[in-house]
């Protein structure tokens, strides 16, 4: 077996193996968390883990109200809907978390008081409680069975419910409704859930229509499955669209069914391999990245152009010197722009590492598919089309100009006056304006809140210790903090009210045996009924529920909790000033300020990837003149801000990540002109324009999506491969380097 033949079977091995490895493993694995596309803070672990915490913790619930049709139809429904739900193991309902929350309450109901019982206690009403009691037992809708007067008959779990559950959660909603909550046990942003639980809720719908039933949901999963819907549709306009652009592109170039379907086979090959070694090494995938991977096809397919191209001229070429004559700048321009993708592997954002491993592979791919299998699939020279002598008389034509040095200052110093003009621009770092909301979700919640007083917690007060008790001890402390502050209204759920110190639960302890217990006997006497000692039986134990504990974690020693709430962010404000165990954080602020911090430090990364580049380029040309090559593409990092800003699209972290591709993807163009400046480069230049052409036709659809990390980064990619394009023949002005057996001017 030859060398040639050897590449291009294990290029078809690795097609199959990574075929088959994301048939197996994608289902389930694509990530549609806004939060992945959100910077992490790796200064804070704690926060960070925190964060996480929140944001599993309030994605996890969802509650439906159904409206309409008679009580007993909305009952049934009710209890059907509930029914559908758990059937598909992903759904708790509320009950099971109210269950735990009684048998916990229960077997700590002789040690345990929440603030308004341990205040009346200390001012010596033990008496005004016990006959608030039997008021209870005596009432005309009172509690009965001889269970609960055996082991509680001074009804003091109804007692803890009664104040423990916060204020604003209504036990009794309103009676025009049926309440259908409770949580999802598994990742709400998994596509196999979403599509799970909406096919049942589109099941509930279509059996409930004819009752005149109507149904409201509140819930991350909701707003998770509007955005993959949206992700899903965006995708399949931005690939549909990209690969129509490509199939027609080579049709006017080559005027051959041939080479779009070697390029369409390219595009699969390397976007399959792109996608398995980002599932082996991350296990899955953000529904950005996949719509990033539709608008790499422009980028994949342009070294199976460059090859094909080679091949259009009059002089009649062997494969291996076709393939000699553009190796060293294929080879090149693959390095740089694998090099600008790892450049996002440095920046703590979950998704842009995937795009990293995605495009960076994918390209790596397309090189070594084009040098190993495009030979053996294109069976000879290709046509020259239409669009091939069009973009040879045209674009081509403005390409081998080699302007003069005073051009080239000006469109230089044009650049930087632009750069100057894009400093004073506006920025933007608002993680609230990255996707707009579904309206009619936005009305559902609304109507939920309405009926039940819930909203959900998005800002939280982070408490920290030495030790667990340590921890509780300062969450207590917070807590009477808030309670001066008269902002306590606002806390949601706090653990440390359930499960306090050691110290507040020996204090509760003292004042329940000394000053509520010893009047006992004389209640059962009054009572008739009930057990003396109902307090004194032993009580099995049972686990804290599952929603307080998992307000409390650790992270390296460090032992912390968290406290939800509701209402005003600014409660946060007074109660930081001088306490330093715990902090108020409000996510998107948290997340809008890392972003902010991160746009700037990759600004001055790209400095950094500008200088890397220019270094390879010495070590491979080994001459200074070679630095000219990277200015077409300085220039076009300097302008393009302004021209985004000019279309009205602020500067964000994610048009500085946008930046980075265009210092690999950008300096080829330049390359490919420094290698074939004269005659002999002519269908070079037309493969150049060619490619640039589909990038930036790929890449820019970006900016339909509505996402706007998504939209920046595809604008600003497009616009500046569009300047590196245009701004290559800079190169060619002043004097030439020796390369590739052409002579150079000196």
């Amino acid at each position: 077996m030859t060398r040639k033949h050897l590449s291009a079977s294990l290029a078809l091995v690795l097609f199959i193996v990574a075929g088959v490895f994301v048939a197996t493993h994608i289902r389930g694995a694509i990530d549609t968390d806004i939060l992945s596309l959100l910077p992490g803070d790796a200064q804070d672990p704690v926060l960070a883990d925190a964060l996480h915490r929140a944001s599993a913790a309030a994605s996890d619930r969802v509650a439906f109200a159904i409206e309409g049709g008679t009580p007993e139809a909305r009952r049934t429904a009710a209890g059907d809907l509930t029914k559908r739900l758990v059937a598909t193991g992903l759904f708790q309902p509320s009950s099971a978390d109210a269950e735990s929350l009684w048998k916990w309450i229960f077997a700590h109901r002789a040690t345990l008081l929440c603030a308004k019982d341990r205040a009346r206690l200390e001012a010596g009403q033990g008496a005004a409680i016990a006959q608030e009691s039997l008021l209870q037992w005596y009432a005309p809708m009172g509690i009965g069975g001889s269970r609960l007067l055996d082991a509680d008959p001074l009804l003091l779990t109804n007692r803890l419910l009664g104040c423990l559950v916060p204020s604003n959660v209504r036990l009794m909603p309103d009676p025009s409704a049926e309440i259908v909550s409770g949580s999802i046990g598994v990742s709400a942003y998994r596509l196999d859930v979403q599509d799970r639980i909406g096919a049942v809720l589109q099941d509930w719908r279509a059996r409930t229509a004819r009752e005149g039933l109507t149904l409201s949901r509140a819930g991350a999963v909701f707003h998770a499955a509007y955005g993959a819907e949206q992700a899903r549709k965006e995708m399949s306009v931005i690939g549909s669209i990209a690969t129509a652009a490509v199939l027609l592109l080579y049709w006017l170039m080559f005027r051959s069914l041939r080479a779009p379907l070697i390029a369409v086979t390219m595009v699969l090959y390397s976007l399959t391999i792109g996608l398995a070694l980002t599932l082996l090494i991350f296990g899955s995938v953000h529904a950005m990245g996949l719509v990033f991977g539709a608008a790499l096809i422009g980028m994949v397919v342009d070294y199976t152009t460059y090859y094909l191209v080679t091949g259009l001229g009059d002089e009649k070429r062997t494969r291996e010197e076709r393939a000699t004559h553009i190796m060293k700048p294929l080879t090149l321009g693959m390095l740089t722009s694998v090099g600008a993708f790892a450049a996002l592997l440095f920046f703590p954002v979950p998704a842009f590492r995937q795009i990293a491993i995605f495009g960076g592979a994918g390209l790596a791919a397309a090189w070594f598919a084009t040098f190993s299998l495009t030979p053996l699939f294109e069976g000879g020279a290709m046509r020259k089309g239409p669009g091939a002598t069009w973009i040879e008389q045209t674009a081509g034509r403005f390409l081998s100009r080699s302007p003069r040095p005073r051009t080239a200052w000006f469109v230089l110093a044009v650049g930087v006056v632009l750069g100057a003009a894009s400093i004073m621009g506006d920025t933007i770092d608002n993680v609230r304006s990255f996707q707009a909301p579904s309206p009619q979700l936005a009305r559902e919640e609304a109507r939920i809140k309405a009926l039940t007083g819930f909203a959900t917690s998005g800002s939280f007060f982070l408490v920290r210790g030495a030790s667990s008790e340590d921890a509780i001890s300062n969450e207590e402390r917070l807590l009477a903090t808030l309670e001066r502050e008269g902002a306590v209204e606002n806390v949601l759920w706090a653990a440390s009210r359930l499960d306090p110190s050691m110290a507040s639960k020996g204090g509760d302890v003292h004042l329940i045996d000394g000053r509520l217990l010893p009047l006992l006997p004389k209640f059962v006497e009054q009572l008739g009924a009930g057990n003396a000692k109902a307090y004194a039986m032993p009580v099995k134990a049972v686990p804290l529920p599952s929603f307080a504990a998992s307000l409390r974690g650790q992270t390296r020693g460090i032992h912390w909790s968290i406290v939800p709430v509701i209402g005003n962010p600014g409660i946060g404000k007074r109660t930081l000033a001088s306490e330093g165990s715990w902090q108020f954080v409000d996510p998107a602020q948290r997340y809008s300020d890392l972003l902010g911090k991160y746009r700037r430090l990759a600004t001055y990364g790209l400095v950094g990837a500008v200088l890397s580049t220019g270094l390879m380029l010495l070590v491979v040309y080994r001459q200074l003149s070679a630095l000219k090559i990277i200015l077409p593409t300085v220039i076009a990092l300097i302008a393009t801000p302004a021209v985004t800003m000019l279309l009205g699209l602020p500067f964000s972290f994610f048009s500085a990540m946008g930046l980075f591709l265009v210092v690999g993807a950008g300096v080829d163009y330049a390359i490919f002109q420094w290698e074939h400046p004269r005659e002999g480069g002519t269908w070079t230049r037309v493969g150049i324009v060619l490619a640039a052409l589909m990038t930036c036709i790929s890449v820019g659809l970006l900016g339909l999506s509505s996402v706007l990390p998504v939209k920046s980064f595809g604008l600003t990619v497009a616009i500046g491969i569009l300047l590196s394009l245009v701004l290559s023949p800079l190169v060619r002005g002043w004097r030439y380097g020796a390369s590739s057996g052409e002579d150079h001017e000196r």
